[in-house]
């Protein structure tokens, strides 16, 4: 009796597994189908062409994979329990003594397996997928510079521009290649012969003027032809500097190379002792904060470098002035020198003036003529003493000047040592909070990868019962129910769980997880009603 009901449970097993996979290939087809001309079409839009989408046709399909195996479980699983509770043959299961959980687990092992075969799609074969898709885009970008420009002296990241120049004559830019990026997708590339950069300030943009060249489509084949679209003769657009900056994404990372960058992120944060704790700012304000102190550290330098300038000319004009002192009074010690001396010969003439009556007109002369002098000189001392007055007067307000200025000096250092500080601080915070929001933004695209494969398993848990309730096995009633659940509960929940992770303090395991959680547990509610009556 026993052998007897394995053997009933097993082709009643065969069966529902034959009929599930009569309704997923088709649904699986159909959803592949879909997600694939969505991805196309977004890539035309974005400006590649036909040859192109071609060549990159088995990366989209690929790509298109764990969105359309979720989906498909969700469809096959809820047409076929509704096929079989349409005709009734739940009801027969169950009357025939063979417990309903005998025909749900078979497909809630389908639901891990492919679980499992997504994991591996989102964890290593899309990322390289992705990878080569830059690979054969890089190859065909090469091929462009390489056919253009031996070397290129300069290279300009605007994104969504990259601008390579090959050389610069008389500041006019020779040999201009510039490619256009719509996300991490190449879709024009400009030649020209010459062109100007030019910096408008007050828009916050870049005018880039070029002349006599050609626009051409990446080939990413192997091939020396390049795509030629048209020629110009002279052409001008804008680049606004105010566009996002293109990101090195993680998508080109698999799960395990996310991890060990995870790790390595860890052991160079542990590495660095002398980090302090994070305050807990945003990255932007960091950055404001930072910006305002650079700010105010340039102004300091440039009032320091003022003050030291007004101090080195006050010292010199000290060093002067004591020159001009010590000048002066040599010159007035001559003075001084020259008075005694003639007051010295003056009374040599006097006394000789009274013993010898004969030549003493010409003596009163030279009497005369020493008073003259006597008294010249004492003007030019009463002038040098004036000088030295003024100059010891220009000293000591240069030294008032030098005391000052040294202070002021003083208090700018130390303000510019604190500023320094508190600089240096921000700027670990900052280095902190940039490794931290790595490795947020890695825990993020791991757990979500893993969410997006294992999702297969709560579409499982709810399809059956939906599908029990549904009683339709019409591939119209199947599609419409799974859209339901996919566009207006699962895929909401998913986009509002990664904006919360990303852009908030919210974990990233329940912020991420959330969508499947609550598909999970709705599931359960379900089963748990239906066949609780």
């Amino acid at each position: 009796m026993k052998m007897q009901n394995i053997f009933r449970y097993t082709i009643l097993q065969r069966y529902l597994l034959r009929e599930w996979f009569r309704m997923f290939l088709p649904s699986l087809a159909c959803f592949e189908l879909l997600i694939f001309l969505g991805f196309a079409i977004q890539l035309l839009h974005k400006g590649l062409d036909i040859v192109t989408l071609r060549i990159l046709i088995p990366h989209l399909f690929i790509q298109a994979l764990p969105y359309s195996i979720p989906s498909a479980l969700l469809t096959a699983t809820s047409m076929t329990y509704g096929r079989m509770s349409a005709d009734h043959e739940i009801v027969a299961i169950q009357a025939s003594g063979v417990h309903i959980m005998k025909v749900i687990v078979p497909v809630l092992v389908i639901g891990c397996v492919f679980s499992l075969l997504t994991v591996f799609l989102v964890s290593e074969a899309l990322p390289r997928s992705s990878f080569r898709i830059i690979v054969l885009q890089e190859r065909a970008v090469n091929n462009i510079l390489a056919g253009r420009l031996a070397t290129f002296q300069k290279k300009l990241n605007l994104y969504p521009y990259q601008i390579y120049v090959g050389s610069v004559e008389n500041n006019i830019n020779k040999d201009i290649v510039v490619i256009e990026y719509v996300n991490d997708y190449v879709t024009n590339v400009i030649l020209a012969e010459e062109g100007s950069i030019a910096m408008d300030e007050a828009e916050n943009k870049i005018l880039l003027t070029l002349h006599r060249g050609e626009f051409l489509k990446p080939n990413y084949k192997k091939t020396e032809e390049i795509p030629r679209l048209g020629v110009f003769h002279e052409t001008t657009f804008e680049i606004s500097l105010s566009e996002k900056k293109r990101e090195s994404s993680s998508r080109y990372m698999t799960v395990f190379q996310l991890c060990r960058n995870n790790k390595e992120i860890a052991m160079e944060m542990a590495r660095s002792k002398e980090l302090p704790l994070n305050s807990g700012k945003s990255k932007d304000v960091l950055a404001k904060e930072l910006a305002v102190y650079r700010a105010e550290l340039t102004d300091l330098s440039k009032k320091r470098d003022n003050f030291q300038l007004e101090l080195k000319r006050a010292n010199e004009n000290v060093t002067r002035q004591i020159t001009k002192i010590e000048g002066l009074e040599n010159e007035s010690k001559i003075a001084k020198n020259y008075i005694l001396i003639a007051n010295e010969n003056l009374i040599q003439l006097k006394k000789g003036n009274k013993q010898r009556s004969s030549g003493n007109e010409d003596k009163d002369k030279k009497i005369m003529q020493i008073k003259e002098n006597i008294e010249k000189e004492k003007q030019r001392i009463y002038s040098i003493e004036q000088k030295i007055a003024t100059a010891s007067e220009i000293k000591t307000e240069e030294t008032k000047e030098i005391v000052l200025l040294s202070q002021a000096i003083a208090e700018v250092n130390t303000r510019r040592e604190g500023l320094m500080k508190d600089i240096e601080v921000l700027e670990n915070e900052s280095y902190i909070a940039n490794k931290e929001e790595m490795i947020r933004k890695n825990d993020v695209s791991i757990h979500k990868r893993l969410a997006q494969a294992l999702s297969c398993i709560p579409f499982v848990i709810i399809g059956i019962p939906m599908g029990i309730m549904l009683r339709s096995g019409h591939l119209i009633v199947g599609l419409g129910a799974s859209f339901m659940v996919i566009l207006f509960l699962y895929y909401p929940l998913v986009v509002t769980g990664i904006v919360m992770a990303k852009d908030t303090f919210v974990p990233v395991v329940p912020a991420i997880w959330g969508a499947d959680i609550i598909l999970f547990l709705g599931g359960m509610f379900i089963f748990r009603k239906m066949f609780a009556r």
